[in-house]
């Protein structure tokens, strides 16, 4: 079984690809899993699943200025949304979950701040969270399909915490 070089997972090591405007899969780096939801649940929890299996929803991502981002969803349920931390992320181990655009409880924006020389991954920031020095993070089993997505601190490895954005066509 082959190490990435930054310890993040037994997986071979694949090109990290960055941020840009358009369709994505977004990637937990290290494992072969994609983010995504659990069709037929209306919680909007996003959670690692397997990228074959990782459709539901759809995503893109949106500049809203310099090196700021909303992750846009397709749910084919439900329909469009962005992915967010609730409450203004007041509460730790919040939820990252999909929901209606524009409400402004809930942070919406989000920084992609790359990790790593030569970039291992990209951390996805909560921009005006409530709660300082947060990354979207992996949380539970970090190897398991199905493990929830939450604010957390930042980790100094950044162990579950490092994503990268395959372009969708």
């Amino acid at each position: 079984m082959a190490v990435l070089k930054d310890g993040h997972g037994g997986h071979p090591p694949r090109t990290v690809t960055a941020p840009a405007a358009g369709d994505v899969r977004i990637r937990v780096v290290g494992t072969d899993h994609c983010l995504g939801e659990r069709r037929g649940s209306r919680t909007g929890q996003i959670h690692q699943v397997p990228c074959a299996g990782a459709g539901v929803p759809l995503y893109s991502l949106a500049e809203t200025a310099a090196g700021r981002w909303r992750i846009v969803s397709d749910h084919p349920d439900y329909g469009p949304g962005c992915s967010g931390i609730p409450s203004g992320g007041r509460i730790p181990a919040a939820a990252f979950e999909d929901s209606e655009c524009g409400d402004p409880s809930r942070v919406e924006e989000f920084a992609l701040e790359p990790y790593g020389t030569p970039v291992e991954g990209y951390r996805i920031v909560p921009v005006g969270s409530a709660t300082p020095d947060s990354c979207v993070t992996v949380t539970g089993d970090r190897a398991a399909a199905w493990a929830r997505l939450a604010q957390a601190p930042c980790a100094a490895d950044a162990a579950g915490q490092l994503f990268d954005f395959d372009r969708r066509d």
